[in-house]
């Protein structure tokens, strides 16, 4: 995409958009010119994917979790009415 092609998109941007293109551009610059610069927004989601990569995820069903139903259906009852029962 050529620097042209791309202005009128940028000028169609919000401010906050804007702002964070300036940023992105900063970045991305310093990069190129051997420069990593790490702001608390990249350093806070470089620790949630490394937390996110070293955990393991347990996922729970209710299938075969027969004493759960049970409970539940204990409390259910014990919130009727008498009159009800």
């Amino acid at each position: 995409m050529l620097f042209t092609e791309l202005l009128p998109a940028v000028s169609q941007l919000s401010h906050q958009d804007k702002l964070r293109l300036i940023h992105f551009l900063l970045l991305e610059v310093a990069k190129e010119g051997g420069f990593e610069l790490q702001t608390p927004e990249t350093q806070a989601q470089e620790e949630l994917l490394n937390q996110l990569q070293s955990t393991e995820a347990v996922v729970w069903s209710p299938y075969e979790a027969d004493e759960a139903a049970q409970t539940l259906s204990e409390l259910l009852e014990a919130t009727q009415p008498e009159d009800n029962a």
